[in-house]
């Protein structure tokens, strides 16, 4: 069963944490996804980043704190 970016986030907010690959979300929802981690604990581990900026992957890891893990 697919989940839906909505399903997502409910999952992180709860403080479930995941893999995600960056291929398959906006650079907005990961922003959003890390923002969620921060705030419940969650740790996301994001792989897939080839084609997000260095200036994606700061944002991201600054919205997380330390709840952002990039696989390169």
């Amino acid at each position: 069963m697919k989940k839906t970016i909505t399903d997502l986030k409910d999952i992180i907010r709860l403080g479930g944490g995941m893999n995600l690959d960056a291929t398959l979300f906006t650079v907005t929802e990961l922003n959003d996804f890390a923002v969620l981690a921060e705030k419940s604990g969650a740790i996301i581990k994001v792989k897939n980043t080839e084609n997000l900026t260095v200036n994606n992957l700061k944002e991201i890891a600054r919205l997380g704190r330390g709840k952002v893990i990039f696989e390169f």
